[in-house]
């Protein structure tokens, strides 16, 4: 399976390079995204758009709020903190004799939409709570 799904990528038009221990980097539209093959369940796909926001200690309020909006209102896109960021995932299960040429771009447009979605949360809790604040010292 996982030469299939490499397949669909180079017939996408990507060019893939493969990170030890990661798994596949290439570009979209000036993102680098990650295609992790899992060995222990060829049925499983998974892409990811890695380090979308750094993790600060000071920030970590805004960076939990933004996990909860992420995972709670997208669907099929979910967000984690690895390391020192926070990671976007699309994983699903290949079901048959899917098109994966249509599965791959679909997941890689949400992932996109849920960029675009992080940035726009991610400043609205920073405004929220910086008026918070403002509000508080205000009382």
């Amino acid at each position: 399976m996982k030469e299939k799904i490499l397949e669909a990528f180079r017939d996408l038009g990507f060019k893939l390079e493969e990170e030890e221990g990661m798994g596949y980097c290439f570009k979209y539209e000036g993102l680098n995204l990650l295609y992790m093959y899992n060995e222990n369940d060829e049925e499983f796909l998974n892409i990811a758009l890695p380090g979308i926001i750094d993790v600060e200690e000071d920030r970590m309020l805004q960076i939990c709020a933004l996990l909860e909006k992420i995972n709670s209102t997208l669907k099929y896109v979910k967000a984690y903190m690895l390391g020192n960021s926070v990671w976007l995932f699309y994983e699903r299960e290949i079901l048959g004799e899917e098109d994966l040429m249509t599965v791959i771009s679909r997941m890689i447009l949400h992932l996109e939409a849920g960029l675009a979605f992080a940035r726009k949360a991610m400043t609205e809790i920073e405004e929220t709570m910086t008026n918070d604040s403002s509000d508080d010292d205000n009382e």
